[in-house]
């Protein structure tokens, strides 16, 4: 992933968990504080908004607003859309109420899916399946970005400090690396930071740091010019603003040659599959010269 700054197209996302906008001041505030952030869309969890405050997130924000209402004290989803962001809207689809949505955008020529998911405190796997199931089985051709507070980690080593040495959320976080392994998609802030132990939750009564929110994002996705994730302090929350940088158009590949994306390699649903296959090959005997 290149570091220039070349000119193309660009595409900049956002997503901040802002623990509920019910109150008026805090909503005035929160939209306020957003509204300075360079990102094109901003995707945003837990709002608690209703149809009745609708009309008064549009006057503060200027922009278009997508909703995915859940109740006044709790869930809820929102895609803020700068004004002059020069994006064509195509499509908004409620997945999950008050928990995922997909917007389907154009900007620069290039076609977007963008899938904004805030899944419940819990061990269950409903919301990721219904996620995916609605994102993977669609026939539009687009990238597709998906981000949020997934209320999981991927990684137990590098995603987690303090309290238990695993997440709560295993079933969870087992089902979204499996997908990770099974469908072109890649964590990209892992994948352009390394083992950098960096963490967009705080819970100061367990005493725990972990990274919940963050953007999966189809493999392609990465040989844009430049292609990056970042995480930095959020406004009235216990969550951080994560950001994903896109510039430039894909990298064109002609024959080329075959590279492993190492990010694989820290997934252990990867890895297994990986030994099972090599095992079911050398107990089946199989002779790669028999047809010679």
């Amino acid at each position: 992933m290149s570091e220039n700054n070349g000119a193309g197209p660009n595409l900049r996302v956002g997503s901040f968990n802002c623990n509920g906008l019910g109150n008026a001041e805090k909503r005035r505030l929160v939209l306020s504080w957003l509204q300075a952030k360079p990102e094109d869309i901003i995707m945003v969890q837990e709002t608690h908004t209703v149809v009745e405050t609708e009309e008064y997130w549009r006057r503060i924000w200027g922009g278009d607003v997508y909703f995915n209402h859940g109740n006044s004290n709790s869930t809820g989803v929102t895609f803020l859309v700068k004004p002059n962001s020069n994006i064509k809207i195509c499509r908004h689809n409620i997945i999950v109420q008050g928990r995922v949505s997909l917007l389907e955008i154009e900007k620069d020529s290039i076609n977007y899916c963008l899938v904004n998911v805030y899944c419940p405190n819990s061990n269950d796997t409903y919301v990721v399946e219904n996620t995916f199931l609605e994102t993977l089985g669609r026939t539009r051709d687009d990238y597709r970005i998906l981000g949020g507070d997934w209320n999981t980690i991927l990684n137990n080593n590098l995603d987690k400090c303090g309290g238990n040495s695993s997440h709560s959320n295993s079933r969870r976080q087992q089902y979204l690396n499996q997908i990770i392994a099974d469908h072109g998609l890649s964590d990209i802030f892992r994948l352009s930071r390394g083992n950098d132990r960096v963490y967009t939750h705080v819970n100061k009564q367990y005493k725990t740091q972990t990274r919940l929110d963050f953007f999966l994002i189809d493999d392609s996705l990465v040989n844009f010019p430049i292609c990056r994730a970042d995480i930095s302090h959020g406004f009235n929350s216990d969550h951080s603003y994560i950001s994903l940088s896109l510039q430039g158009s894909p990298i064109k590949r002609g024959m080329g040659y075959w590279k492993l994306n190492n990010q694989h390699l820290s997934n252990d649903c990867f890895l297994s599959n990986v030994r099972e296959i090599i095992d079911e090959t050398v107990s089946s005997d199989f002779d790669s010269y028999s047809g010679l």
